[in-house]
């Protein structure tokens, strides 16, 4: 079972982060490495279905996109390795201030669909190391955009 919190400051405006982490839902390949053949399959109100090949790998994954909240919570619903939820978030970091940081958080709660290992399997790690990764695009590009806004 993986079980995570990784968590990074974002100085930028709630509005910016959440655009960016809506790019990230429709284009994972810009924040991703690996990513091939991405696309969101399905779009109702608040609710995507996004299937992209992974490490040469087939995802396919439920996200429901929560703007008030700024949270999109991502359930694979076919994964090759794991099953469970990704949950990506934006947290103030003060209540009061409108210039504070914001923290990029995303909580990780995976589950090893089995022990067995069939051909090569990325290790927990490495899928980590992916998403610290993937924080650090977010988090450079919405700071990129909001000095420029």
């Amino acid at each position: 079972m993986l079980v995570r919190t990784l968590q990074v400051v974002v100085h930028c405006e709630h509005k910016t982060l959440w655009n960016m982490l809506m790019d990230r839902l429709q284009h994972p390949e810009r924040y991703m490495q690996g990513v091939a053949e991405a696309r969101v399959t399905e779009e109702s109100r608040d609710v995507y279905i996004c299937e992209m090949t992974l490490h040469g790998e087939r995802v396919k994954e439920r996200v429901l996109a929560r703007p008030y909240d700024g949270e999109l919570r991502h359930e694979l619903i076919e994964h090759p390795q794991f099953t469970g939820f990704i949950v990506r978030k934006i947290v103030k970091s003060a209540r009061q201030s409108p210039v504070a940081p914001l923290y990029l958080e995303y909580d990780l709660d995976l589950l090893r669909k089995s022990l067995k290992v069939q051909g090569v399997v990325r290790g927990e790690e490495e899928i980590l190391t992916d998403l610290e990764t993937e924080m650090q695009k977010v988090k450079i590009r919405a700071e990129e955009s909001d000095s420029r806004g």
